[in-house]
């Protein structure tokens, strides 16, 4: 649940559900309307991209990363 009006929410999964949970990063994820567009976009200002976007059954995905490393996720 998130505030009426909010822009963004956060998400928590117990361990339970996640049987490789040791071996996973906390993920910041972005929802985008056209990841084609939106991944087009952040690639030609320079955004490296470690991941192009896949599609999955829950929807569409693809990866990027900071100047430090970090990595995010850009979804349909």
């Amino acid at each position: 649940m998130v505030p009426e009006g909010a822009q963004s929410a956060l998400v928590l999964y117990p361990r339970s559900l996640m049987q490789n949970w040791k071996e996973l990063k906390p993920s910041v994820l972005f929802l985008c309307d056209n990841i084609e567009k939106t991944f087009s976009k952040l690639k030609s200002r320079g955004v490296k991209f470690t991941q192009e976007p896949e599609r999955m059954p829950w929807g569409t995905y693809a990866k990027f990363v900071d100047i430090d490393g970090n990595e995010f996720i850009i979804k349909k």
